[in-house]
């Protein structure tokens, strides 16, 4: 009986820490602004290379194009922008417009040197 006890606990410890583990990991993920990431970006390129990551800025003026259920716009910050493209994965936001402060989520593609976001959170003017 003790036995049975000892190895239910130990398995449901291991069950529990594998939860924390994979759901610590999957979260941890590089978020910073888009003037850090630019600043960061030449020293080591190899860093952000398919890394999931968000990056935070303000939509630049004028820089939205839909097509369809994708976007292209530019995020901007202080004076550093970074082109974006938006893969429809999800919905953007009803308060997605220009100016507005968005964070994105998604990878770096240096060969296009574009950001290609899966999500878009856009924050309320109020």
């Amino acid at each position: 009986m003790k036995l049975k006890m000892t190895a239910a606990v130990i398995i449901l410890t291991l069950g529990m820490a594998i939860l924390v583990i994979s759901s610590t990991e999957e979260d941890a993920h590089p978020h910073m602004k888009v003037s850090e990431f630019a600043a960061l970006m030449p020293a080591n390129p190899d860093q952000f290379k398919n890394k999931f990551m968000t990056l935070y800025g303000n939509v630049k003026e004028g820089s939205i194009s839909k097509k369809g259920i994708q976007a292209d716009f530019i995020v901007i910050d202080k004076k550093t922008e970074m082109k974006v493209f938006f893969t429809g994965k999800s919905l953007l936001p009803d308060t997605f417009k220009d100016g507005a402060q968005v964070s994105v989520d998604g990878i770096y593609n240096s060969d296009k040197n574009t950001f290609e976001a899966e999500r878009v959170l856009a924050k309320c003017a109020s």
